[in-house]
């Protein structure tokens, strides 16, 4: 079983290394809020898999998936979401000089009480961008049982339940490693100028994932 753990532990690295809303949201966040928000929104995707794998553990995966209803629910919840960070980031507004000097990004361990509105809404939108994700129904209900062996001694659940947080620890570890990099290039990238770009780039992304995800109905 070893083995199956690490073939799935490399495959399960590879699809979280492709470029999807959470990559985009990573990006945006570690080099525009800096280290600290993008680890947090990290441990919200991480968490935002725990759910999906409670889902599959539970066979309730399978049940939204089959249920144009809820599939259809959990599609626009997900295309209304990944929309509204888009259009946040397309109108966002560069803070003042006089705002920054009097309001300080905190970075590092900083106890601000803005600090933690800045993790907390962090970690809310890796985990809202994740949850609300139907393709991560799809990959938890078509991917974790290609390595599930039925002959096994344990049962096929708790096989499900490994795989499940193995996936968990393998994305989140991706995010942070990805945070922790690109956090090192933000210093690059201070200038006002670059910082509006930046916001509408992703806003144009953002919205772009949404209408893809709408199509794909």
């Amino acid at each position: 079983m070893l083995t199956t753990l690490l073939a799935f532990a490399g495959i399960g690295l590879l699809f979280a290394m492709i470029p999807g809303p959470d990559f985009a949201l990573i990006v945006r966040i570690s080099l525009i809020k800096g280290r600290m928000a993008a680890v947090y929104s990290s441990l919200g995707i991480a968490c935002g898999l725990t759910v999906h794998t409670a889902l599959s553990v539970a066979g309730l995966s399978a049940v939204i998936a089959h249920s144009p209803f809820l599939f259809k629910c959990i599609t626009y919840l997900g295309a209304a979401y990944l929309a509204y960070i888009g259009l946040c980031s397309l109108f966002a507004r560069a803070p003042k000089e006089k705002d920054r000097q009097a309001h300080p990004q905190p970075e590092g361990n900083a106890p601000a009480a803005s600090g933690r509105r800045t993790a907390g809404s962090a970690f809310l939108q890796g985990f809202l961008c994740n949850v609300l994700n139907p393709k991560a129904v799809i990959f938890f209900l078509t991917f974790l049982p290609q390595f599930v062996d039925a002959g096994h001694a344990v049962p096929v659940q708790a096989q499900l339940l490994i795989l499940g947080i193995l996936m968990v620890l393998v994305t989140g570890a991706w995010f942070v490693c990805l945070s922790l990099l690109l956090a090192h290039l933000k210093r690059f990238f201070e200038n006002e100028t670059f910082r509006r770009r930046l916001e509408r780039v992703t806003g144009v992304i953002f919205l772009g994932f949404s209408a893809r995800l709408l199509a794909s109905q």
